[in-house]
């Protein structure tokens, strides 16, 4: 065979241009050692060559994948480049680029498959995921069952496989790209492209293969010569390569599976020794693909194969939260809070509750504190739990019970509560409309008791248990406790308080929606547009809100002694979107993202000390009040 039609072949070996899926099942195509490619179908071959060429290519409900690969001159895979979705990952030396950005894979691998998860994604839609999976790393894609497979070693990769293509999508065909020429194939390819060099295969007696392949006639039978034959030209030039034989002689012996002559013996007719894994983990050719962990002892991925994997040591488990990879008995595991470690029986308190660590798992006390739905802006947390923001600067109903309401009116300026919060129980009304007195509220003490708490706050207590917090300057904000005995019967932005966060967007007429903006809309009292906008629209105001905000994240800051109780991440997020789109006082706004963190600390009864001061908020606050 001809140089040209080496590189013609690739993984399809087929007159036809479409393979229709209900003839695949589940296959694989293979590529290893120094360029032996064996196809979705057929019989493997050989290719020697360090030019790059396309693997496969296919398209899926308009949806383009390719992958190309290219060896390098010790018979390596030196790059791969896997473009699904339009989002280009690259394996280089070692690394791993998504759309040029570097990752790091760990043994640890749930942090990075969701941390992948976001960066590898066009508009909403995520396109695949990366984890360790055994000695491997696996690319799989969520648009339908297909992985990329691979194993890398000093100088390259040795294996890759391209496999998982399910019957269930017995539609799906697919369209294979063949280059019909050297020039075509390299002009298409982004790869290296200066300086190639495509060779035939050359074939010359090899002890070590003949001696394995005596021990694989009831596998391979009449298929012995050929392979006989690709063993060879697969050697040559490369026999000082333990990479290059090693991983033809596993390839064969995984065909030929685990219940063969050959997998009993082939590390020994080869001297192929086992691949040596990091820290306290210990080679296993047959395990779990996935390592039980102090987060996930018992792990249970669906469709989890036996591979060739590193585990820990029987009895033990993989400490994740360490730096190094360490193996620990169970009881032995840390637990981790807000990004603190903590040994086991170490305790944490809040004002709310006490939990003490125990093999990796919180023990917590029940807690005290009766979950409360805050309105801060346009940013809601509902009794159970959920954040999310309001679409439109409206009148919303927060929160409603059999014989009472409450009712929020924004700004129709900025997304901010307008200066007036009112709460109907029976036909009587309280209504908050300014800062200065209590004697714009109605009073009928039978059912209520309303009073000053601060300069800042206005409490309301009902007779039936519930309690509101009215915080009025410099912007009004609701917090809300219900009673216990409402738990599951009240309805509005608030949720239901049945702690089910899942249910939290059940609009007014008692449908569960998917998103906020739909669930929101729904209880608004009367027309409402969605006008609040979800980025930032200002640039100079987004530098200025990334700059003052980022004193919630710093770690020697006056806010640190809450990191260990409260993430900052989602008030962060809140505190640059409410001041980069805030009217004319970016101090207004940022001081009351600030407030909105430490008062939630308070909650918990973590005292900051004078965070005004430290965020020179103090004077700003003075001129309010002065108003």
């Amino acid at each position: 065979m001809t140089p040209q039609q080496w590189m013609l072949s690739v993984c399809f070996l087929l007159v036809s241009g479409t393979i229709n899926l209900t003839l695949l099942r589940s296959v694989t195509c293979r590529t290893f050692g120094s360029g032996v490619i064996q196809p979705f179908k057929g019989l493997g071959y050989y290719v020697r060559s360090n030019c790059p060429f396309t693997l496969t290519r296919f398209t899926h409900n308009r949806v383009e994948y390719d992958i190309t690969i290219q060896r390098g001159d010790n018979g390596l895979l030196v790059q791969v480049e896997i473009t699904m979705n339009k989002v280009r990952t690259v394996l280089q030396n070692g690394s791993i680029l998504v759309e040029k950005k570097r990752f790091v894979l760990k043994y640890e691998s749930t942090k990075l498959v969701l941390h992948l998860k976001k960066t590898a994604c066009i508009g909403n839609l995520i396109s695949f995921h990366i984890f360790q999976y055994g000695i491997y790393t696996r690319l799989r894609s969520s648009l339908l069952p297909l992985s990329v497979t691979w194993r890398s070693v000093p100088g390259g990769i040795d294996s890759l496989w391209v496999r998982d293509l399910k019957s269930e999508y017995k539609t799906f065909v697919f369209v294979y790209f063949v280059q019909s020429n050297k020039q075509q194939l390299i002009t298409e390819s982004t790869l290296n492209q200066e300086t190639c060099q495509t060779r035939d295969p050359v074939f010359v007696t090899n002890r070590v293969c003949r001696e394995f392949f005596s021990y694989t006639l009831e596998c391979l039978q009449v298929k012995t010569p050929h392979y006989i034959q690709l063993c060879e030209a697969n050697f040559y030039s490369y026999e000082k390569s333990k990479y290059v034989g090693c991983a033809f002689f596993k390839e064969i012996a995984l065909h030929c599976g685990n219940n063969s002559y050959v997998w009993q013996k082939w590390r020994a007719i080869t001297k192929c020794a086992e691949p040596t894994c990091p820290g306290d983990l210990v080679y296993k050719e047959e395990g779990d693909a996935f390592i039980p962990s102090c987060s996930n002892p018992n792990p249970s991925f669906s469709g989890q194969a036996i591979t060739s994997t590193c585990v820990c040591p029987k009895g033990k488990v993989l400490d994740d939260h360490a730096e190094d990879l360490h193996c620990v008995s169970v009881p032995s595991c840390p637990c981790v809070f807000s990004g603190r470690t903590y040994l086991t029986g170490d305790i944490r308190k809040t004002k709310c509750q006490a939990c003490i660590c125990d093999g990796g798992r919180w023990h917590c006390s029940e807690n005290s504190c009766l979950g409360g739905c805050h309105i801060e802006g346009q940013f809601v947390t509902t009794f159970d739990g959920k954040k999310y923001v309001v679409p439109g600067k409206c009148t919303y109903v927060a929160s409603q019970g059999l014989n009472w309401t409450i009712n929020v009116e924004f700004s129709g300026k900025h997304a901010s509560i307008k200066r007036s919060a009112s709460l109907i129980i029976y036909t009587e009304w309280f209504r908050y409309i300014n800062t200065k007195s209590l004697t714009n509220f109605s009073h009928f003490l039978d059912r209520a008791l309303v009073f000053w708490q601060s300069s800042m706050y206005v409490e309301v207590h009902t007779s039936f248990g519930m309690k509101i917090q009215v915080q009025v300057s410099p912007e009004i904000q609701l917090y809300i406790t219900p009673s216990g005995n409402h738990t599951g019967m009240i309805s509005g932005l608030c949720g239901n308080n049945n702690n089910d966060t899942t249910d939290d967007f059940t609009s007014s007429s008692g449908i569960i929606e998917n998103s906020p903006e739909p669930f929101a809309l729904s209880w608004s009292v009367g027309p409402c547009t969605p006008n609040i906008p979800p980025t930032c629209i200002n640039t100079d105001n987004e530098i200025f809100a990334d700059e003052k905000c980022s004193v919630l994240n710093n770690p020697a800051g006056i806010f640190a002694k809450c990191h260990g109780y409260i993430p900052t991440d989602q008030f962060h997020t809140a505190c640059i979107l409410r001041t980069c789109n805030c009217g004319t006082s970016l101090v207004q706004c940022l001081c009351v993202a600030l407030g909105n963190y430490a008062k939630a600390c308070a909650s918990l009864g973590v005292e900051l000390g004078d965070w005004r001061k430290a965020t020179n908020c103090c004077e700003h606050l003075k001129m309010q009040i002065q108003k």
